[in-house]
């Protein structure tokens, strides 16, 4: 069982920035992050990983740009069960939506990440954390 909680320290001091990269292009550089901590999970991908065309229902594709930050955006962070077993971590993109007036939250998914357990899935959870910035 794993007991990362954070980036090592090499890890941690590399910036990263999503900024004006695609889904994919981040995926991969969390993939290659979480290979090299001692909590590597089953799969890290997109959310859209059928590549549909509906990111409202199933999230950004993998040819879409990262969200950008903005005030009424941001980033959140999940962990669940999974359907059949281990658990989920999910990064989704979090937008206030205004009509007239009222609003609503609208989620956007946009990353996916299977582990076998929970302790796993928490300390995942964390270094994605730290990686994007979600604190």
């Amino acid at each position: 069982m794993s007991e990362t909680i954070d980036l090592p320290a090499a890890l941690s001091a590399a910036p990263f920035h999503p900024e004006g990269k695609t889904v994919a292009e981040v995926v991969d550089h969390v993939s290659r992050v979480l290979r090299k901590t001692e909590s590597e999970p089953e799969w890290v991908t997109h959310a859209n990983f059928i590549d549909a065309d509906c990111p409202d229902r199933f999230g950004l594709g993998p040819s879409a740009p990262w969200p950008d930050e903005q005030s009424n955006r941001r980033l959140g962070l999940s962990v669940e069960r999974g359907n059949s077993e281990g658990w989920i971590i999910r990064v989704d993109s979090i937008e206030l939506v205004c009509n007239d007036d009222a609003g609503f939250w609208k989620s956007v998914p946009l990353l996916r990440i299977k582990t076998l357990s929970r302790s796993q899935a928490w300390a995942v959870a964390a270094v994605v954390s730290r990686l994007l910035d979600i604190d």
